[in-house]
């Protein structure tokens, strides 16, 4: 039971990290973050130091001179002095996390005799260009504003470096790999090609699917055990003995008599459940872990409820406004990702995970208007929506007008569904599937890989060698 305890704290963090485009990070899973870094350190890095490079605040701003540090690494125990560089783009969270999606880039790198170099996203780890997190200091965080550090970073790289001639490919994941894509598509002068690997290149408000992809990838019995369940708690949520018996249930520390923190709660555990199907890649398989345990018994409630409880605490809080307050916290610290990530999905990308009679076997009261109000609160904007509009019409969403893109994309994670997942007409965009989660193409190979895996890293093999012999 311990080793199933692990995969899924193992997945909540991953999704917290690595799916987090439509998540707002709830407490439940900071605990369990923290718990898995006691249990495994930090996630793997390289040994290598990182280095510190003069990026500008502003690009756009012509009378703007003003620059901050920003981290990024160097790998060049393969690089051969005349082979290309592989440039991954670290996402949102501080950029040693991303080792594990890095396995197979080094993996490449080795084979073409690669300088493999990752580049810290700007305003997470250690490279903030402010000194506070104020909404006002947030005006520098855009995904237009990364590429133009990317751009701005690799071309002084290359010229200071004596690498003018060497041919670069773009990498990224989930979030970054969205960047990678969109890096090719803007900045084709520096880049011959983008491996894009879950990039979710369409930005939409109410995503429905998030949650609805959990029946297309759970077994049956584990998605009917889970409608059976969610239609138990709607009815005690609707009355007070109902709720009491969640509260003791779950574990809530306060009551849930406010109707804002019965949203927040059944929001908490939907993720807890709901998202287990993103990380589900070999070998730790964690929607088959989740779905065990759902399925112990026929006390489908309590059995959610100890995949929300897992891990030594005395209560889980479930108020809104607990949650709130931290994410209006202006200080930068360990957890200001979070608020980082929350104001880009806010601003940017929607994402917002939701739940409607129909859509999904969880509970139909997530609307997206309660989640936007999420915004405005902890960010103190009237009336603030992403402009998901914005975002489509400058990078082309699923319809991106690129070359040499190519996107790896597992089909049972849902956020397969933003990404691009065919070929385009023209041949220019590449794209292939796999029997796994996300990101799975980057992470490490294991004897219990799905056949289709192994043929989508192959596709990107072959990928790699067409684009550079070009």
């Amino acid at each position: 039971m311990k080793l199933l305890y692990i995969c899924i704290i193992i997945f909540i963090v991953l999704s917290l990290y690595n799916g987090v485009e439509a998540k707002f990070k709830t407490p439940i899973g900071k605990k369990i973050d923290r718990m898995i870094r006691e249990l495994n350190g930090e996630v793997p890095v390289f040994s290598n130091d990182t280095l510190i490079f003069d990026q500008n605040i502003d690009h756009y701003d012509y009378f703007n001179n003003n620059t901050f540090k920003q981290r990024y690494l160097v790998v060049d125990d393969y690089f051969t002095g005349d082979g290309p560089i592989f440039f991954y783009l670290a996402g949102e969270a501080p950029m040693g996390f991303f080792g594990f999606q890095e396995v197979q880039v080094v993996n490449w790198a080795q084979q073409f005799g690669a300088l493999f170099i990752v580049l810290e996203h700007r305003y997470y780890g250690e490279s903030y260009p402010v000194d506070d997190l104020s909404t006002h200091n947030l005006k520098y965080l855009t995904s237009q504003q990364a590429l133009a550090d990317a751009a701005n970073f690799l071309s002084t790289y290359k010229q200071n470096n004596n690498l003018i001639d060497n041919q670069v490919v773009v990498f990224g994941c989930s979030y970054s790999g969205a960047l990678s894509a969109w890096f090719r598509l803007k900045y084709p002068n520096l880049v011959v090609a983008s491996v894009a690997p879950s990039g979710p290149v369409l930005a939409q408000l109410n995503y429905t699917g998030y949650f609805a992809q959990f029946s297309n990838s759970a077994e049956s019995n584990c998605v009917s055990a889970t409608q059976q369940a969610t239609n138990q708690i709607m009815q005690l949520i609707g009355n007070e003995n109902g709720r009491k018996q969640l509260e003791k249930t779950f574990n809530s520390c306060y009551s849930l008599s406010d109707p804002r923190d019965q949203y927040y709660f059944l929001y908490t555990i939907t993720d807890a459940l709901g998202g287990s199907d993103q990380m589900n890649n070999p070998p730790t398989w964690v929607l088959n872990s989740t779905c065990s345990t759902l399925l112990q018994n026929t006390d489908y409630v309590s059995n959610w409820a100890e995949i929300v409880n897992v891990g030594e605490t005395q209560c889980n809080d479930f108020r809104l406004k607990s949650f709130i307050k931290q994410l209006r916290d202006t200080s930068i610290n360990d957890n200001s990702g979070n608020r980082m990530w929350t104001y880009q999905t806010c601003v940017e990308f929607g994402y917002f995970s939701t739940a409607y009679p129909g859509t999904s076997v969880f509970p139909p009261v997530l609307n997206v208007e309660e989640q936007t109000k999420w915004c405005e609160e902890i960010y103190d904007i009237p009336g603030m929506t992403p402009n998901i509009d914005a975002t489509n019409n400058y990078y082309g969403g699923q319809n991106i007008q690129g070359s040499n893109i190519m996107f790896t994309n597992g089909l049972l994670d849902p956020w397969h569904l933003l990404s691009v997942n065919e070929d385009n007409q023209a041949g220019t965009v590449k794209a292939v599937t796999y029997e796994a989660g996300h990101c799975g193409s980057l992470i490490a190979t294991t004897n219990d890989d799905p056949i289709s895996l192994t043929n989508a890293r192959e596709e990107v093999l072959s990928f790699l060698k067409l684009v550079l012999s070009q």
